[in-house]
């Protein structure tokens, strides 16, 4: 898989929004969000960022590039279990994009 291939590392209960947005907060500094008919947290990072959204999927999808596998794999397992549906490993190709 190429580094720069945008995936979708994992799907999240979308109904544990707020409690996600509530442990991400804790661990990471530049974070936006909101709720306008589909969810959505952006995790800004220095070059990019990490996005969980709702925009595809009827639950909180985990994307962003390949490249940022080890930073997702922290914040998964930050995340309560009860939180994730799935991981998929490896990572599929988000054809959305």
């Amino acid at each position: 898989m190429n580094q720069d291939d945008f995936v979708i590392f994992a799907e999240l209960n979308r109904d544990k929004f707020d409690e996600i947005l509530q442990t991400l907060m804790k661990h990471f500094e530049n974070i936006e969000y909101g709720r306008q008919g589909d969810d959505w947290i952006w995790i800004n990072l220095p070059d990019d960022k990490i996005e969980i959204d709702s925009f595809f999927s009827m639950q909180l999808e985990v994307k962003g590039k390949y490249k940022h596998v080890v930073i997702v794999d922290q914040l998964l397992q930050d995340l309560d279990e009860g939180y994730i549906l799935q991981i998929f490993d490896p990572p599929k190709i988000d054809l959305t994009r």
